[in-house]
């Protein structure tokens, strides 16, 4: 990719990203899936009861507690990152862990946050600043007792001003205290690489000893982007490889998912056989210590500018493709796609789209995917229930006996607001639904608290 086509293109991201974030809804008819339960029916799918986590003992107005989650595989400890919370300084970014006692109650039992974080006030905004953002990304261990977490515009080069080169940092529980055990960096840093940012500009995901982050790459230095892996040997994280797709000048990962054997990677803007800059999918597989060519999924309807591959999630042999401004219930209201892997490869076998969904919704935003369940969030959905506008929804899809995929429910907070960002972040595993809702809570000024919430899907 040409340095002019790169900036082009990250323009058109940061554009998208800032009208997401403004939560703009335009008016539309919404079209009703054949499928789709009653309100009545679908409620009957969830405990009536919820649980809503914010750190404990903190009351600072900008946190936006909520930017990430994760669950860990084992399903006893959740990891939730909140980008302008106090760290080692005030709104460097923090990491909260919550792990579960007593049955289903799930408690925060540690606060981690970067040795060498760093934020500034922001000039003329009274209440915001200019942080590292460490808690933006987050990843948990299927142990649970290692959480990653990214900090995309940390500067780590000493007695240099300025620059978002951006680290992830790799934290380790031992005998029930956490400390930081790495800070890893791109090999190749440019000065907005922003190494370990979210979906749509990257992401970060670990497994076992190996932790994956995308880069950004140096074009500077004649580097494309790529995904940089990480392995434990000894005790020490060392970078083993990087991954990158040779036959797509417009590779630039977006989004990444990953569970030790299959590594899942999104690219937004690249090219499919059908339309320009639609977005793309490589999955790579690491078999007796090789990795694969990557294997290139698009989705059956893709669209121009659709941003297939914004965010995606991994289970089994299942993987869900986020595509937050593609065409979905509406011609711009967002969608996500199912792949399936059998004997003749990786094939699509849904396209799942909101019942109520309007323009602009951004259903797809986020995805996660556990066993035969997705997970869907559309964080600038105005939900019926509350009439809060852009509060933010999710949205729970299982197939039928026949394999066709339905949506089975859909969620919104219970104390929503308008510009909640419901649904910006989430996580699942099982029947445990873990959502993000950074803009929670609105400040005097500033940024917001923000909250996490906690769902049990009904077997």
């Amino acid at each position: 990719m040409s340095l002019s086509k790169r900036n082009s293109a990250m323009q058109r991201k940061r554009v998208q990203d800032m009208a997401l974030k403004a939560g703009a809804v335009a008016m539309a008819l919404p079209f009703v899936l054949a499928s789709a339960l009653s309100v009545h029916a679908q409620a009957s799918k969830t405990q009536q009861s919820q649980q809503i986590l914010s750190p404990v003992g903190e009351t600072s107005e900008h946190d936006q507690f909520g930017t990430a989650v994760a669950i860990s595989r084992n399903g006893n400890t959740m990891v939730i990152g909140s980008e302008t919370a106090d760290g080692n300084v005030v709104a460097a970014g923090a990491a909260y862990i919550f792990d579960k006692m007593g049955g289903n109650t799930w408690v925060q039992t540690a606060k981690v946050f970067a040795a060498d974080g760093a934020a500034l006030p922001a000039p003329g905004r009274p209440g915001e600043f200019q942080s590292d953002s460490f808690g933006l990304t987050v990843a948990i261990s299927e142990d649970g007792n290692t959480v990653i977490a990214g900090a995309p515009n940390h500067n780590h080069r000493t007695g240099i001003p300025g620059g978002d080169q951006g680290a992830v940092y790799v934290f380790q529980r031992t005998d029930g205290v956490w400390n930081q055990q790495a800070e890893l960096l791109s090999p190749n840093p440019n000065l907005s690489d922003n190494f370990g940012n979210q979906s749509d500009f990257g992401g970060i995901a670990i497994s076992g000893n190996t932790i994956v982050v995308t880069d950004q790459g140096n074009i500077g230095s004649g580097l494309g982007a790529s995904v940089d892996v990480f392995v434990k040997v000894n005790g020490v994280w060392t970078l083993s490889t990087q991954l990158s797709v040779a036959d797509d000048p417009n590779f630039l990962p977006s989004s990444i998912a990953f569970d030790g054997r299959t590594l899942v990677v999104g690219s937004d803007i690249s090219d499919a056989s059908s339309a320009f800059s639609a977005g793309a999918v490589y999955v790579f597989q690491f078999n007796e210590g090789q990795w694969s060519a990557p294997v290139t999924l698009t989705a059956a309807d893709a669209t121009s500018f659709g941003t297939f591959g914004y965010n995606v999630s991994l289970s089994g042999n299942l993987i869900v493709v986020g595509a937050a401004f593609g065409p979905g219930t509406t011609a711009q209201s967002g969608a996500a796609y199912v792949f399936a892997r059998d004997e003749g490869g990786w094939s699509q076998k849904a396209k799942l789209i909101a019942s109520d969904g309007l323009d602009f919704d951004n259903f797809g935003v986020s995805v996660s995917v556990s066993g035969q369940t997705a997970l869907v969030g559309a964080q600038n959905h105005t939900p019926s229930v509350s009439g809060a506008f852009g509060a933010g929804a999710t949205y729970v899809f299982r197939p039928n006996d026949e394999g066709i995929w339905q949506q089975i429910v859909e969620l919104s907070a219970s104390d929503a607001i308008s510009g909640g960002t419901f649904g910006s972040a989430v996580a699942m595993l099982n029947n445990t639904l873990l959502v993000g809702a950074s803009a929670q809570h609105p400040p005097v000024e500033g940024y917001p608290g923000g909250e996490a919430y906690v769902y049990r899907l009904n077997p």
